[in-house]
Parts: C-alpha cells; sequence; structure tokens
C-alpha cells in the first residue's frame, strides 16, 4: 500500500513524499492517522537543533488514529480500533524495559524519531504501541493525550506533595499541562511564568494555576508579590535552556527540587556551590510510561480541557510546511498546531 509522509530532508526543509509502505510484520500493526500534533521538540528536529537526531527524518510523535492492518501474533489490538501511539521503543530486555520504562533505555528509539511518524497517511508502529484510547476521551481532544502524558510524567518525577509551592517556567503546551497534572494531584499553590501574556492568558481559563509575566531577567524579582521565593519547593522548568536552567535551579529554596521538562542542550552549565551547598536537586524528565498515557487519557476523559475552548489549529499533510512555518513563528493563540492528513 502506499502513503504520503512528510519528509524532513534537510534542516529547515520539509516536503511532501509518496512512498510505499510494508505490510505490517509480526507484532506489527499499520495506524491510519487522524490527527498529529506538532510541538517544540518537533521544531529542533526539523531546525536541526536537536542534541540528538539529524536530518533525514519522517517526523510526528503525537497522533492517534485507526489501526488499519494487523501482523502475526497480535492480539491485544483489533483492525478498526482507535489507538494512541506511544512512541518509545526499547530494546525489550534490559532492566529498564524489564521494569515498563523504555522511555529511558540505553537503546531506546522513537516513532517520529528515528522511525517513520505521525505526519504520514499511514505508519507502521509496534502492536505494543498502539495503545486503545479510553472511549471517554472526547474526540477534539484526542490528540493531547501524548503531551498531556509529558505533563503527568513530569509531575511525577517532581514527587510534589500537596502542601508544596511549585513555579513552572514556561507556559506552553507542556508547562500548561505539567501544571494541568499538578493539580489533577492536588497541589494548590502552581504558578506559571512566561514572557508572553496570551499564554498566561489561556492557561488562567483551563485553570493550571496562578500566573506571572516574567521579564527574561531575574525570576525571583519577578515572583515577588505572587510568592516567596526563598520557599518554592519546585521548579520545572518547561522550555529547555541554559538560561531557564539557571533560573529554575537558582528559585528553588534550599533543599528544592529543579526539575527539567523542555529539551535541554547537550551541555548545561550548573552552578556547583548552589546545587551542593543548598543540597538542591536536578531531576531530569525523558517522555512518559505507558502508565502516564493511561492517566493522561483518564484526565481528558473526565474533563481536563473544557470543551469550550478551541484549542487547535488545522492543517492539512500537503501544507505542512506552512505548519511549520507558524511554529516557527511561535504563533501562541492557540494551544496546539496538528496535522490531519
Amino acid at each position: 500500500m502506499e502513503t504520503r509522509t512528510a519528509l524532513v530532508s534537510a534542516p529547515g526543509a520539509i516536503g511532501v513524499e509518496t512512498r510505499e509502505l510494508r505490510a505490517p510484520g509480526q507484532g506489527e500493526v499499520v495506524v491510519r492517522v487522524a490527527e498529529c500534533g506538532l510541538c517544540g521538540s518537533d521544531l529542533k528536529l526539523f531546525s536541526g537543533r536537536h542534541p540528538k537526531l539529524q536530518p533525514p527524518l519522517r517526523l510526528g510523535h503525537e497522533f492517534h488514529g485507526t489501526v488499519e492492518a494487523v501482523g502475526g501474533g497480535v492480539e491485544d489490538v483489533q483492525a478498526g480500533e482507535r489507538v494512541s501511539v506511544f512512541p518509545p521503543i526499547g530494546c525489550g530486555e534490559c532492566h529498564n524495559c524489564r521494569r515498563g520504562e523504555p522511555h529511558i533505555c540505553a537503546s531506546m528509539t522513537f516513532v517520529g524519531g528515528e522511525h517513520p511518524g505521525g505526519l504520514s497517511d499511514l505508519v507502521t508502529v509496534p502492536a505494543a504501541n498502539a495503545l486503545p484510547l479510553a472511549p471517554g476521551v472526547p474526540a477534539d481532544r484526542r490528540v493531547f493525550v501524548e503531551p498531556l502524558a509529558v505533563g503527568v510524567h513530569a509531575a511525577r518525577r517532581g514527587a510534589v506533595d500537596p502542601g508544596e509551592q511549585v513555579v513552572v517556567i514556561g507556559a506552553g503546551p507542556i508547562g500548561l499541562f505539567t501544571a494541568l497534572a499538578l493539580r489533577q494531584q492536588g497541589v494548590e499553590r502552581v504558578v506559571l511564568t512566561d514572557l508572553e501574556p496570551s499564554r498566561l492568558a489561556l492557561a488562567r481559563r483551563l485553570g493550571a494555576g496562578e500566573t506571572v509575566q516574567t521579564s527574561g531577567a531575574a525570576l525571583a524579582d519577578d515572583l515577588r508579590g505572587a510568592i516567596r521565593s526563598d520557599v518554592v519547593d519546585v521548579a520545572f522548568d518547561c522550555v529547555g535552556g541554559q538560561a531557564t536552567t539557571t533560573q529554575a535551579l537558582g528559585v528553588v529554596r534550599n533543599g528544592g527540587r529543579a526539575v527539567l521538562v523542555g529539551i535541554t542542550p547537550r551541555e548545561l552549565a550548573v552552578d556547583g556551590v548552589v546545587l551542593q551547598r543548598g543540597e538542591r536537586a536536578l531531576i531530569g524528565v525523558q517522555m512518559y510510561t505507558r502508565a502516564d498515557f493511561a492517566t493522561a487519557m483518564e484526565m481528558l476523559a473526565a474533563g481536563a480541557l473544557p470543551s469550550g475552548e478551541e484549542l487547535t489549529r488545522r492543517f492539512a499533510l500537503d501544507d505542512v510546511a506552512t505548519a511549520f512555518a507558524e511554529l516557527d513563528a511561535g504563533r501562541r493563540d492557540v494551544l496546539k498546531l496538528l496535522v490531519a492528513p
């Protein structure tokens, strides 16, 4: 069978090609893509700024669809079933994979990175990575399962107690979803910070917590009046960069935690005195687990994203270059740009 797919042939260059898709092999399924969201990590992959992977790439890791064909030995997924695709693929044999943590397998690859992704009509994935969609997830919220799972996993990695005070740096989709996941866990004192007021306004409408517009300079100064910076227990960097990592580590109290959620550069400079003498902890976040996907579906089914908000802007697959141009320009009037083949 044939499929159209978006190919990043070189940094900043994307187009649609038609290629032959082989029949699903043992333990594989073919998914007909319904929608595929775009995010900041896609932009880094597209632009050649990703710390690990470089073009040529067939992107798209935030997608859901319907199982079109089933390979041999597949019993848990049926043709015609609606699924959300879980991107990480581990070796299946190491200690982390046996613990249900393929996202931190030393040999981990992922759909939309090393493997062709959801910016396609059809895509082949391991059957174990095609997770049945919970029936209560609204149709217009299914594309948010994967990014919300990132927030769920980040919140879990932060190990935040309900009474602790939290700052989330960056009110884009991942920051907002991290805040929503924290609120769902019972954390009442969550403050989101961002340079862009429209993002903060959306976060308030969605009930993600309090908001503070920042200057991009001294975060502790920006927080004065909203939260006492000397009692910030946990800071989540949902941007990913040297400046925001420094802010996250610097704003938490002695004994606090800085959680790195956004994709960081390969090399980071860390103030060892701030880290060690303040007994602060620096915690990494890598993707999610299948359990995080299940929690994200439960949250969406329970109305975590109000139905009255228009949160997406859709593009046809043939307009994928325009979608990436808008993503690169930082369009902020919606939560998610998505491609619907």
